[in-house]
């Protein structure tokens, strides 16, 4: 039982927040169709969805994007799920931010002040056996990468409208 709890410690802490929000960076600045990079609010929206099991089940490649995975509440009659992000984001922001800072701090992500919005940094070297992460925690990381990709397809705007978020 020890075992299970330190794994779930592990799951909820700011650093493995901080590697999910640098592959969504990823993700978000390859998907874009000029390289650009998202603002800091798409970090608060990718942190609520990926932090949830739920909410991340759905997320695939088998997907072709946003709107589909959005279908995908509607059509197995779990769309509430959709309606509590607001509440997820609100709950989550101080593991957000945590999770931001620590990235900054490490080299994964970096902060344009004048426009908000944060860069990844490209990996140079993969990780050496040992080093690299769990696989669950790699296709955590896929799965932040596909919502990246997703998210970069839209403004702000539309996804917030798309997840009934106010800002």
């Amino acid at each position: 039982m020890g075992e299970i709890v330190e794994e779930v410690k592990l799951f909820n802490t700011p650093a493995l927040g901080a590697y999910l929000l640098w592959k969504f960076t990823e993700g978000y600045t390859n998907g874009h169709k000029s390289g650009d990079a998202p603002i800091a609010l798409h970090h608060f929206i990718a942190s609520a969805i990926l932090t949830s099991e739920n909410l991340k089940v759905p997320i695939s490649n088998k997907r072709e994007n946003l709107q589909s995975y959005i279908r995908s509440f509607e059509d197995n009659k779990t769309s509430d799920l959709l309606l509590g992000i607001h509440e997820r984001i609100k709950e989550k922001m101080h593991y957000t931010w945590s999770s931001i800072d620590i990235a900054v701090a490490n080299g994964l992500l970096f902060w344009d002040v004048n426009t908000g919005k944060l860069y990844y940094k490209k990996q140079e070297n993969q990780p050496k056996h040992g080093n690299a992460p769990k696989p669950s925690i790699k296709r955590d990381g896929e799965k932040a990468e596909i919502l990246g990709k997703w998210f970069s397809e839209h403004d702000l705007t539309t996804i917030t409208a798309y997840f009934k978020i106010l800002l």
